[in-house]
């Protein structure tokens, strides 16, 4: 059993709030830093789902990567679905915490996680933080040699346990070396990836016009998708709870993709 407080200070060492986008909103959303905890779920998001899942497990904490609320709320109306997820949470004294543009950003962080799933140890940051050295949005790196885009789709799939993702590409044959990674939803970064001289960029939540674009300009998309791009931070956070070196049990949420394959 350890305070929540001294959890975070640990996840915060490593993965400091000064890291998020001005846009997010990371931390602690709901409890208290004072609460003991015994038991922690973690899951990608703080839906009806996966709080089921923490109250059935009877965790006293919730990581989670996306926030439950990324922006001001002026009332609590308990027949939304929001209203209800607060009322759970606080009806069965389960505090939420959040990691994620801070750990997205971060050094040794779910960027550098996922590349190192990918079996990538040397890349640059696409984007800079200001406020910390060697952290930001992105990575890129060479493959030492050329490989055409349709072999290092499934390379990349077979890596990452994906069993489908997207491609936005004139050129499904076409030779690739230098390659972007973004999770989540990365693809406005393809201008910044064509600056570099990219040949691919690998993300989640391709829209239609960004592929558009960047194809057009010589960019070619691999859509991982949101969730497969960013179902690492499980483990990532998993291991970094391991490091705390406490006694508490740990469960983590696995969902399924949202869209179906029809």
């Amino acid at each position: 059993m350890i305070k929540l407080k001294e959890i975070i200070i640990q996840l915060e060492k490593k993965f400091p709030k000064k890291l998020a986008e001005d846009w997010d909103n990371v931390g602690l959303i709901l409890g208290s830093e004072e609460r003991l905890i015994k038991k922690i779920v973690i899951g990608i998001d703080a839906d009806l789902e996966t709080i089921e899942f923490a109250i059935k497990n009877k965790a006293d904490l919730l990581i989670t990567h996306h926030p439950m609320i990324f922006s001001a709320i002026k009332k609590i109306d308990l027949d939304t679905v929001l209203g209800k997820k607060i009322e759970d949470l606080i009806t069965n004294k389960i505090n939420l915490y959040t990691l994620h543009t801070n750990i997205d950003s971060g050094k040794d962080g779910l960027n550098d996680y996922l590349l190192e799933k990918m079996g990538i140890f040397n890349s640059k940051i696409l984007d800079l933080n200001p406020l910390e050295k060697n952290c930001g949005i992105g990575r890129y790196f060479k493959l030492e040699n050329e490989i055409s885009l349709n072999l290092y789709i499934e390379e990349i799939k077979s890596k990452l346990n994906i069993q489908n993702a997207v491609c936005y590409s004139k050129d499904l044959n076409k030779k690739i070396k230098k390659i972007v990674v973004v999770n989540g939803s990365g693809a406005s970064f393809w201008k910044k990836s064509r600056f570099i001289g990219a040949d691919l960029l690998i993300t989640g939540d391709v829209k239609y016009h960004d592929a558009l674009d960047g194809m057009e300009n010589g960019i070619s998309f691999l859509d991982l998708g949101h969730y497969e791009s960013e179902k690492l931070f499980l483990y990532l956070i998993e291991q970094e709870l391991d490091k705390i070196n406490i006694d508490i049990e740990i469960k983590i949420f696995k969902k399924e993709s949202l869209g179906k394959i029809v």
